[in-house]
């Protein structure tokens, strides 16, 4: 079941991020690193207070949450005329449900919910993200500091 995220999911929703970012520690990836700190938390807590945040839950458990939300400075530092869209960050699932798709339907959710532009960025060398987000209409902008932007129009 997807539905709006409240903060009652915080804790839900900071383990996964902080699980995922500790499995790509631990396969040599890049992505997520700062999400190892617990810093992470204010950044679960600000899309929670600030933006739209969802969630897939199976069984009254949360098992994937993606955040659609206002630019941050994060996005500021890296697109340019940044309040020209929404963003999407932090598309996460339980990786012991891996092949379930989870996250392809976070994603049709939440782009079925932006009437506007919707960016997004990874680590540029991540082929895996870099190959994904053109499936769902994202077309590929340029790299910037090391990390690939894309943008899909409404």
């Amino acid at each position: 079941m997807f539905r709006p995220a409240t903060l009652r999911d915080f804790p839900a929703i900071d383990h996964l991020i902080l699980k995922k970012a500790k499995e790509f520690q631990v396969a040599g990836k890049s992505q997520w690193v700062k999400y190892l700190e617990p810093s992470r938390s204010d950044y679960v807590r600000h899309d929670l207070t600030k933006g739209s945040v969802f969630v897939y839950e199976r069984d009254a458990q949360v098992v994937g949450s993606v955040s659609l939300i206002p630019p941050t400075d994060w996005d500021h530092n890296l697109w340019e005329k940044p309040d020209d869209a929404v963003y999407l960050h932090r598309l996460v699932t339980d990786s012991s449900l891996k092949g379930e798709r989870i996250g392809e339907k976070l994603m049709e959710y939440a782009l079925s919910l932006s009437p506007s532009t919707i960016r997004l960025d990874c680590v540029a060398d991540n082929s895996f993200l870099n190959g994904y987000y053109p499936q769902f209409g994202f077309r590929y902008i340029g790299e910037r500091n090391g990390f690939s932007l894309f943008e899909k129009r409404a």
